[in-house]
């Protein structure tokens, strides 16, 4: 059977023992309760990505595969890190479209020389030096059906002038070259003016309004007159 110490020193020798007995246990549990450095979440980890702003920290995603996560790029790599913009449009060249103006050419046929040219159908006339260079050309108001084409010469000319039948009915710079079937005079003059009104304006020129002569705006008749004198050539043609 077991025995109490007799003795204090054999009480104290045992308390200590005990005691040693408990802290080593108090250890022991101490560790099985703290987790292995294994089972510790990592901490997070880091990279630095150069920028036009500098150096950055920014975490990187621990959860994709090597073979997804983006590489970082440097300055001056060979990843490029936007995408390249398409080229600009090319213009077309601009190409400008001139209008031909109406035919104004000396109709063909009509002489050579020194002479005056009206065509009766465009109700237009040339007035053509001796080196054969139109060195004036307008519109015209006449009549269709005369005179008949051919080759006239003037033969008289009047500054002032006013109709037989109509007295009333004036113009100035008349230039005569032909005579209609019943012996009238034809010329060049300004558009007559009855009472001292015009019988026509001048935008209307280019029609056939006279009764047989050939009417004209105010600045080609001067010209005519100037131009036209006597046994000049004209022209008639249709």
């Amino acid at each position: 059977m077991r025995e109490w110490p007799t003795s204090l020193l054999e009480v104290k020798s045992r308390v200590r023992v005990v005691a040693l007995l408990v802290g080593i246990g108090a250890l022991w549990v101490t560790a099985a309760a703290v987790p292995s450095p294994a089972a510790a979440t990592p901490p997070a980890t880091t990279t630095t990505i150069a920028g036009d702003g500098g150096a950055v920290d920014v975490p990187i995603a621990t959860n994709i595969a090597p073979a997804d996560a983006p590489a970082s790029a440097t300055r001056g790599s060979s990843i490029q890190e936007t995408p390249t913009l398409p080229p600009p449009p090319t213009e077309e060249p601009t190409t400008t479209v001139v209008v031909a103006p109406p035919d104004t050419g000396v109709p063909f046929a009509s002489g050579a020389g020194r002479r005056v040219v009206y065509s009766k159908n465009r109700m237009r006339v040339w007035i053509v030096d001796a080196s054969n260079v139109t060195v004036r050309t307008y519109r015209v108001s006449g009549r269709f059906g005369q005179p008949d084409p051919g080759t006239y010469h003037v033969f008289s000319r009047s500054t002032f002038t006013c109709n037989i039948d109509h007295p009333n009915i004036c113009m100035r710079f008349m230039v005569r070259f032909a005579q209609g079937p019943l012996g009238d005079n034809i010329g060049f003059h300004e558009i007559p003016k009855r009472d001292g009104v015009p019988v026509q304006s001048e935008a209307q020129l280019g029609q056939a309004l006279s009764g047989g002569c050939v009417r004209q705006a105010t600045a080609d008749a001067e010209f005519m007159w100037a131009f036209a004198g006597i046994g000049t050539t004209v022209v008639v043609t249709d």
